[in-house]
């Protein structure tokens, strides 16, 4: 398996709103998404379907089997699916018509993935290129992984510390690639959200990387319909996004860090790699729903090659 994802499910409930409501207040919704996801989940599934070969650490509750016919039906090993305790994750989103949302999410399992279990999962998967994580589950078993990762050797770590907190210095100490979002980087590098803008951006990545002390292989801030910014040795390298009619920005983050990873993977040059993760971003962003919406290799081909490249910077 090149790669393994730890990951996190949360049955997701949605609410299409004409506008995001305000603190108080009730709406009435349009529309109603309930589907299987969590960032974790997002990834591997995008991941597989981009063609890389995924294995998913997934802490599920008892309530799972649905989740656990998905993995098969999508013909991914279920192997290291862990039935830990009797609830779920579950999430709620707003989506304004514009795609912007917000989500509350109760974690449920995911909280209960400790470091016993990555160290068995990774027993039995000695053949691995990367490992992802994400914050829907604890930091300790991502700690653990990435460190057992860079003593064994050859294996990339990467890291979207979403839903937010800081990573702590020894784990980011240890992740070779780190992907956040505007407000992510904002409250990362102390600095305003005003200043993570594509121009600050390219003018500031070099000083920022280096106030947190970042030693990893490629640092990556998403701009959302700015494309990303990103820091890979001494190179700024900018990728404009895909213009696209926004239809629900819900998982375009986790298409994003899907298509890195699988790009990467692939041998491709990191330019190459931001350019096909700005495209699976984009592509989910366009669609209603998320896991509906992952593309496939054929998809994203597809649509890189009839849509006009974005030139970077």
């Amino acid at each position: 398996m090149p790669i393994l994802v730890l990951a996190s499910y949360i049955r997701a409930h949605c609410l299409n709103v004409e506008r995001l409501p305000v603190s108080g207040e009730s709406l009435q919704a349009g529309g109603l998404i309930t589907e299987h996801g969590g960032k974790g989940l997002n990834v591997g599934v995008a991941a597989h379907r981009l063609g890389a070969d995924v294995a998913m650490l997934l802490p599920l509750g008892e309530d799972a089997d649905e989740a656990i016919e998905l993995l098969l039906n999508e013909g991914l090993d279920n192997r290291l699916t862990l039935k830990l305790g009797p609830q779920s994750g579950f999430g709620v989103g707003f989506i304004g018509p514009d795609g912007e949302n917000f989500l509350a999410v109760y974690p449920g399992a995911n909280a209960l993935l400790n470091s016993e279990h990555v160290e068995k999962s990774l027993a039995a998967l000695p053949r691995l290129e990367l490992i992802y994580a994400q914050f829907e589950i604890p930091e300790s078993p991502v700690r653990t992984a990435f460190d057992i990762a860079r003593r064994r050797g050859g294996i990339r770590t990467m890291l979207n510390p979403s839903p937010w907190h800081r990573p702590d210095p020894e784990l980011l100490a240890l992740t070779d690639i780190l992907v956040v979002n505007e407000t992510e980087a904002a409250l990362l590098f102390g600095v305003s959200d005003s200043e993570i803008r594509r121009d600050q951006c390219l003018n500031g990545l070099s000083v920022w990387a280096r106030q947190i002390a970042w030693s990893g292989e490629l640092l990556v801030v998403t701009l959302g319909e700015h494309g990303c910014v990103a820091l890979t040795g001494d190179t700024i390298l900018h990728q404009p996004a895909w213009p696209v009619a926004a239809a629900d920005a819900t998982g375009a983050g986790d298409a994003f860090s899907a298509g890195l990873a699988s790009a990467l993977l692939q041998q491709l040059s990191v330019p190459e790699a931001l350019r096909k993760a700005c495209a699976c971003g984009a592509w989910v962003a366009a669609h209603h729903g998320v896991l509906r919406s992952l593309p496939t290799q054929i998809e994203i081909d597809r649509f890189i090659e009839t849509n006009p490249i974005p030139k970077a910077i």
